[in-house]
């Protein structure tokens, strides 16, 4: 066991020599540690099929007393099996690796909790998934969960995994029914590409630098973001609910189809990503003839970076070595821009051997590493780029990126847990360009700030903070696939102030989901406070996992494709820096807020930068403990521009309170549409007497959240709560 020490509410270890970082060359091939899953050429389909079934969750016959007899459509569930998600907070951490070969991989794959499954080619092709003859295979796959609480299928909570770099040649196609922290890059979809399964409710997700030959069907998912997409001519895009966000989508003419759900025919015979009206806006409508369906916002970016992957290839003696592929930037010139969509062959990749590649290791000698970050920085300070093999890693000390174009890239969900004295997980020193950060999960620690702790906490900081540092538009640093939580598991104390900082220029980022928890873990015995919600889990109260801001952008041209934030307790994201740009996004404001939030005027995003575009962004709210009235879900200096703020909207889902308008420019507040469960469009502040009959129900509300257990903070392991009363009126601000 490792010893230690806390000096300055810092938490040190004494140092370990296990995977120490070599003085010279790393092995290749690394030794991988046993969370990492090497599908060999050599072994047969039977094999491998074999190992893969180590790795699937758990899974449960439907009966007819399981579902619920109000949804008839739920009988064809009856005498089937289905995955159940009881995984959600596992501490495992998993990635699947296949080697490229000749020959189909023919096996089945559920990719589950903290899964990430991966082709080892330096192509797309180089690893392939099809059928078995007349037998069906699926290939990697991810179908929807039966919830036994719900009574049903559903996709809401399908988190923290990911499938990328391989072909799919099943007849029925790729199926990947997710939501956020899920995505699916580097992919050809022969045949279809399902992102839902039989309609089940699903929130949303991302696919990135992907080849459909057959149907793109969004199905039931409420938005998503398609990035570097190649629809085949033809193929066909089937929309989703509410908002779809195409950025540098090469598809066919004719080829947009209204959701599957529809029977009538609201789409034009002419209607394309490029011949349709301008960023077109939806009518929402029910059951009108007019319906046009979810909107849709293109967008053809100046610069997209893919993501860096491992590969293997056989080299001149017959061994296997393998490489880090870093994609170089694709750069667009010219004023008129067409999108480029996928790039699957690496052919222009900077090849970097693993010789040059410190593999870091989250346990060592049968324990945690609590030595980890400082073997890391060593790696970092020989020139060495960085993968994070699958594990939590707790660190001590930040991870410190000092030279430009170094790589830290996780695999298999890779988990940094930040250090207790309030550092962050990740420091890029300024004026250090082209650093790629990507397929990392962040968690959130107990802080004990000592006299050296920075002000603001976060887990990424990006940058020097007041630094002019304008970055490289040439060379721009990227972060792919960054997933921050602030809760999840039993403690209920973890917190950061913000979660993201981006101080340096020219930053492009692709596919980040910030998440303050909304629920997390049962102790063993601990009943759920909010039981009538039929979740196996604790919902976060006031005073639990907290967390201020999931972004903060004080640089200059910073992108993004792909941003969502949800349930911080002040602005979710706030944007400083001019010319910056957002592409899809998604925020669910914070469901255990009083009135103070809305008073505080907090909104899901706020623009205090210049000529700034936000296009198809979506601000939901379930404020359930509180009627809390929110005045705009979006702030933006030129809220009212359609060709600046495009395809915004705000949903109102569940509970009490609402969003009363969509966007402001600070003094004026209106917009639409708005979509709610009463299917009512609202385009300006309401007045005072409208804002009256929101709250007429207040009482009741208040009444029923009182006698809810609740706690305020997580005491001890014996779950010892404090009870504390709540302001009378969810109309004024409470008493400090």
């Amino acid at each position: 066991m490792h010893t230690m020490i806390f000096a300055d509410c810092a938490l040190d270890s004494t140092i370990t020599k296990f995977n120490e970082p070599a003085e010279s060359a790393e092995l290749n091939p690394p030794q991988w540690p046993e969370s990492v899953v090497v599908i060999t050429s050599g072994m047969s389909d039977e094999e491998a099929q074999a190992e893969l079934d180590k790795l699937q969750e758990d899974q449960v016959t439907v009966t007819d007393e399981m579902i619920d007899p109000d949804h008839t459509d739920n009988k064809r569930l009856v005498g089937n099996k289905y995955f159940v998600p009881t995984k959600h907070f596992s501490s495992e951490r998993k990635a699947v690796f296949f080697e490229p070969r000749e020959e189909p991989y023919k096996v089945d794959l559920q990719v589950g909790y903290y899964v990430q499954v991966a082709g080892l080619g330096a192509s797309a092709d180089g690893v392939v998934f099809a059928d078995d003859g007349d037998n069906k295979r699926k290939g990697p796959y991810c179908p929807a969960y039966f919830n036994e609480k719900l009574k049903g299928l559903t996709t809401l909570d399908t988190f923290w995994r990911s499938a990328e770099n391989f072909t799919n040649k099943t007849q029925d196609g790729q199926l990947w029914a997710v939501s956020q922290a899920a995505p699916i890059r580097r992919i050809h979809s022969v045949n279809d590409l399902n992102l839902n399964d039989g309609g089940a409710p699903a929130s949303g997700g991302h696919i990135a630098n992907a080849q459909v030959d057959g149907a793109l069907i969004f199905g039931s998912q409420q938005q998503f973001c398609s990035r570097s997409v190649t629809v085949g001519d033809s193929g066909a895009i089937n929309l989703g609910a509410w908002s779809n966000v195409f950025v540098d989508t090469v598809a066919p003419e004719h080829c947009l189809k209204a959701p599957a759900t529809w029977t009538d025919q609201p789409f034009g015979a002419d209607l394309s990503l490029e011949t349709r009206p301008a960023n077109w806006k939806v009518n929402w409508g029910k059951g009108t003839a007019d319906q046009e369906g979810a909107s849709t916002t293109v967008n053809v970016p100046k610069t997209t970076v893919e993501k860096c992957f491992v590969a293997v290839e056989t080299v001149e003696d017959g061994s296997k070595k393998y490489f880090l592929h870093v994609p170089q930037p694709r750069i667009r010139s010219g004023d008129s821009l067409s999108p480029l969509g996928a790039d699957l062959s690496g052919a222009t990749d900077d090849r970097r051997p693993f010789e040059n590649v410190y593999v870091a290791r989250a346990e060592g000698e049968d324990d945690i590493d609590y030595d980890v970050a400082r073997k890391i920085n060593v790696a970092l300070k020989q020139g060495k780029d960085v993968v994070l093999s699958p594990g939590i890693y707790h660190l001590s000390q930040s991870i410190e990126i000092a030279n430009k174009d170094q790589v830290l890239l996780g695999i298999g969900m890779a988990t940094l847990t930040a250090p207790p004295n309030g550092d962050p997980c990740i420091r890029v020193a300024a004026e250090t360009e082209g650093v790629r950060i990507g397929g990392i999960m962040f968690a959130a620690s107990k802080i004990k700030k000592g006299l050296f702790s920075p002000k603001t906490t976060a887990f990424i900081e990006f940058g020097k903070e007041g630094a002019t540092d304008p970055g490289n538009p040439s060379n721009p640093g990227v972060l792919t696939d960054i997933f921050c939580r602030v809760g999840g598991d039993l403690d209920r104390e973890v917190s950061t102030d913000v979660m993201v900082r981006i101080h340096q220029g020219n930053v492009i980022g692709d596919n980040l989901w910030l998440w303050r928890a909304d629920h997390v873990e049962l102790a063993v015995d601990e009943m759920p406070n909010f039981p009538e919600k039929n979740l196996d889990y604790h919902q976060v109260v006031m005073g639990e996992c907290p967390g201020k801001t999931g972004l903060e952008v004080n640089g200059d041209n910073v992108v993004i494709h792909g941003l969502a934030v949800e349930h911080t307790e002040e602005d979710q994201v706030v944007w400083n820096g001019h010319d910056g740009q957002v592409y899809f996004y998604q925020c669910e404001l914070p469901y255990d807020v009083d009135q103070n939030f809305g008073a505080s005027n907090f909104v899901g995003f706020r623009v205090n930068g210049k000529n700034h575009q936000l296009g198809g962004a979506g601000v939901y709210c379930n404020f359930r403990d509180y009627n809390v009235l929110v005045k705009t879900g979006i702030i933006h200096p030129l809220a009212f521009d359609a060709n600046v703020v495009i395809n915004p909207f705000i949903v109102h889902l569940d509970n009490g309170g609402r969003i009363m308008t969509v966007v402001s420019d600070g003094f004026t507040y209106g917009g639409g549409p708005v979509y709610d469960k009463d299917h009512m469009i609202c385009k300006y502040l309401p007045t005072r007497a409208e804002e009256e009959e929101h709250v007429s129900d207040k009482e009741e509300m208040e009444e029923n959240t009182m006698v809810r257990q609740t706690s305020w903070g997580w005491i001890s392991k014996k779950l010892s709560y404090i009870r504390g009363s709540r302001p009378s009126s969810p109309t004024g601000v409470a008493d400090n």
